[in-house]
């Protein structure tokens, strides 16, 4: 893949996700994210000429590098349990970068940009049809699955579950909804011999 951006772009992108982050878009200004760059608000301009095309950009930065993530992890070979492990902790990872109250703030302010981060989430439905698959395939999940079925309710429950008001209103921390809501779903998908490969894994990883 070409990178679309050059390193002005990403360095502004980068460090504007940290700042949304940290403070939340409804404080979040081009001035103060030039401050932090130690770069005149013209530069910034040059390249998104308002703070909602800036914000937006982020957003798509910040998804695109998640995407990549998961080719990374489609690519490299290993076994489809552990492929599936991976981009779930890349997930949950991601999502613990900013707070939920950060989230509920784009949500709010933003309900276009976070129309994109929604079709992105939608959007990976083949990723993990893949995966589960591949899995089927290797003995490693139940036979009597439709895969394909399955994969589309598996990420509309992601979207529609995982929004930022469901975890404030249960006051769930969001890294160990993620990774126990992965738990629940290998045990139900992937076979005895599929769980040992998982459990094996994490093992080794610790």
């Amino acid at each position: 893949m070409v990178n679309q951006y050059t390193e002005q772009e990403e360095q502004i992108l980068e460090e504007g996700f940290e700042s949304i982050a940290q403070t939340g878009v409804r404080s979040f200004t081009v001035e103060s994210l030039a401050s932090r760059l130690g770069m005149s608000k013209k530069t910034i301009y040059k390249y998104f000429p308002t703070k909602e095309k800036l914000i937006r950009k982020i957003v798509i930065f910040m998804t695109g590098k998640i995407e990549r993530l998961f080719k990374k992890v489609r690519e490299n070979g290993d076994n489809p349990v552990i492929q599936f492990v991976k981009v779930m902790d890349h997930i949950s990872t991601f999502a613990t970068k900013a707070p939920v109250q950060r989230l509920v703030q784009l949500k709010t302010t933003y309900p276009a940009v976070w129309k994109e981060i929604e079709s992105f989430r939608l959007n990976r439905q083949q990723d993990f049809y893949e995966i589960f698959k591949s899995a089927q395939e290797q003995g490693l999940a139940r036979s009597d699955v439709n895969m394909k079925h399955f994969s589309i309710v598996f990420i509309n429950m992601v979207n529609n579950t995982f929004q930022p008001e469901f975890f404030l209103k249960n006051d769930l921390p969001i890294k160990d909804t993620v990774v126990g809501f992965a738990n629940v779903v290998a045990n139900g998908i992937f076979t005895e011999k599929g769980m040992q490969v998982m459990q094996t894994y994490k093992e080794r990883k610790h």
